[in-house]
């Protein structure tokens, strides 16, 4: 059986198309991953075709450039953090994909941008009661939702077809539950999430619409589904943070529109998520110098924050010493740890080594060497890193493997906020020079 006879093969793994049945996915090399799909196209999709190539144009940009305003195409999200994640804001008829672990407040921040802003948001996985209920405890008004609680994408398709004003922003979550009776395949396959994305994504640019699409992640973190539907998408936000923490992150990995460096921050309590900005945008669970703990200044985007890292080296009494690091990429910790075995003399082979990143922020510049360094022999040797009685110093510094400490980019950045928070940065050229901050 073939594509011609109605039939094809999908592998359950990575999303590839064959004609025929075969053991093994010659694209991902997974065993017994084929399924039989029966292909049917939609009905809709293929009207949409038609009369596309019955009024096909070529538009030169010059003829529209008297009539082009950004003002009208891009509009805020009334939320300053997710509007700095975005670029400006929201590009009309432009299509996100929002995605983040369970629990981490995915809902609630959709929730609050529509109290904001207004749209229509598409329930596959609550009622309208307990949507309302979300709505009550965040203290929004009801006026600007309207709900459509569906798991079916043409009813979607219906009702933008019939009403006469369409929402500004369209939520769907999410898209593993989304289905099109076109096809046979149940909810969160590879084909019914095509499918979906593909004639969302036709509705956006043909009807101007905003659409964002909630999407699961994975054990590993990854967004459940085929990979081409990040590919497909304009902008890819991921929300991320500690459950049982305050904090959430909000980050962008690919925008069509914007810059990707940008990370938004929020406050997780009662009444919602809340902005952090400015002065409150202090990553530390404490004022003081303590031991096993250090301070380091990242740049996300185009602002500094300052971060607490703290460590916890203690003797091991099994034969494989634990290894554990918590928003510091594991190899590196790995790296880290043996420059100071080497230049500090840690004897790593006999102890269990903690390190967290305060905040669930996750670090991905090398600056914080210093600081994870630092953290991890003041742990070791019981002491406080610091000069004189009560100065709180920071650690910056990307570490080498001969323990030199090399100079960082953005360094006016990082000195003013230094300034501004009243800390001392350590001057240190090697990672040796560490023990001259450990006061006897």
């Amino acid at each position: 059986m073939s594509k011609k006879n109605g039939v094809i093969f999908v592998c359950r793994n990575c999303g590839n198309e064959f004609n025929k049945w075969q053991g093994q996915c010659t694209a991902c090399n997974e065993w017994n991953s084929l399924q039989e799909i029966t292909n049917h196209k939609s009905q809709i999709t293929n009207r949409l075709q038609k009369s596309k190539r019955q009024n096909i144009e070529v538009v030169n940009l010059s003829s529209i450039e008297g009539n082009f305003d950004k003002t009208k195409i891009i509009f805020s999200s009334k939320i300053l953090e997710f509007d700095r994640v975005l670029g400006k804001g929201f590009v009309q008829g432009s299509v996100l994909l929002f995605s983040g672990e369970p629990g981490v407040g995915k809902s609630t921040l959709l929730t609050q941008l529509i109290g904001k802003i207004g749209g229509l948001y598409v329930a596959g996985e609550e009622s309208v009661e307990q949507i309302s209920l979300r709505v009550d405890r965040l203290k929004l008004k009801r006026k600007g939702f309207d709900i459509l609680q569906t798991n079916d994408l043409e009813d979607i398709v219906e009702y933008l077809n019939r009403v006469e004003k369409l929402p500004r922003i369209l939520v769907v979550d999410s898209i593993q539950v989304l289905v099109s009776s076109e096809l046979s395949s149940v909810a969160g396959s590879i084909t019914q999430i095509k499918e979906c994305a593909f004639r969302l994504i036709e509705l956006a640019k043909t009807k101007g619409v905003t659409v964002v699409i909630v999407g699961h992640v994975t054990k590993g973190g990854n967004i459940a589904g085929p990979k081409l539907l990040e590919h497909m998408v304009d902008v890819v936000l991921y929300f991320e943070g500690e459950k049982n923490g305050e904090l959430r992150f909000l980050r962008s990995v690919k925008n069509r529109f914007g810059s990707t460096n940008e990370v938004g921050v929020f406050k997780m309590n009662k009444n919602g998520l809340q902005e952090i900005r400015g002065k409150n945008l202090k990553l530390l669970e404490r004022d003081g110098v303590s031991v096993g703990s250090a301070l380091t200044i990242l740049i996300e985007g185009k602002r500094p924050i300052l971060v607490e890292i703290q460590a916890l080296v203690t003797e091991s009494f099994s034969q494989i010493p634990k290894r554990v690091f918590l928003g510091i990429d594991y190899n590196r910790g790995q790296l880290l740890m043996a420059v100071a075995q080497k230049n500090l003399g840690i004897p790593f082979y006999k102890y269990d080594v903690f390190v967290s990143v305060t905040g669930g922020m996750k670090i991905k510049e090398t600056v914080a060497d210093l600081a994870v360094v630092a953290t991890m022999y003041s742990s070791y040797i019981n002491k406080e890193l610091r000069m004189g009685n009560s100065d709180k110093l920071v650690f910056l510094g990307e570490v080498s493997l001969l323990g030199e400490v090399k100079k960082i980019r953005e360094m006016a950045k990082r000195e003013r906020e230094i300034k501004a928070w009243g800390v001392k940065l350590a001057e240190v050229k090697s990672v040796r020079d560490l023990k001259k901050f450990v006061i006897q």
